[in-house]
């Protein structure tokens, strides 16, 4: 597992539930999507403008991060870097992710994409 590809994502992961949107929009490319699905088959696709203006909503509005994050797994294929992330939402409902990293200059600098996937169906996928 590439540690420095670990590293740069739990940063990235810490920076949401502080309310550090400038850390995020650093970080985020121009051309940055969050792809959300679910069980049902259901999914939703957030522009980097929706998906910071989701960052700037109050914490207690917004989201969060509860509970473990676990990093199952990364890969490296041609500059861009992927992790495999578990981690646990409101009501202890686990959510899988994979992060999308381009490398440049020996760094991971720019995240490309996130795609989540929430496992209950009765969960918001925004």
């Amino acid at each position: 597992m590439d540690q420095s590809l670990v590293d740069r994502t739990l940063d990235y992961l810490s920076a949401g539930p502080a309310g550090d949107a400038a850390a995020l929009d650093a970080v985020c490319d121009p051309g940055f999507e969050s792809v959300r699905c679910d069980g049902a088959g259901r999914v939703v696709t957030l522009s980097r403008a929706e998906f910071m203006a989701r960052v700037r909503v109050p914490r207690d509005q917004g989201w969060e991060l509860v509970g473990e994050i676990s990093c199952l797994a990364t890969s490296e294929y041609d500059g861009l870097g992927m992790v495999v992330v578990r981690r646990v939402q409101r009501g202890g409902v686990p959510v899988l992710c994979t992060f999308v990293w381009r490398r440049e200059k020996g760094e991971w600098t720019t995240l490309l994409r996130e795609f989540t996937f929430v496992l209950d169906r009765g969960q918001h996928l925004t």
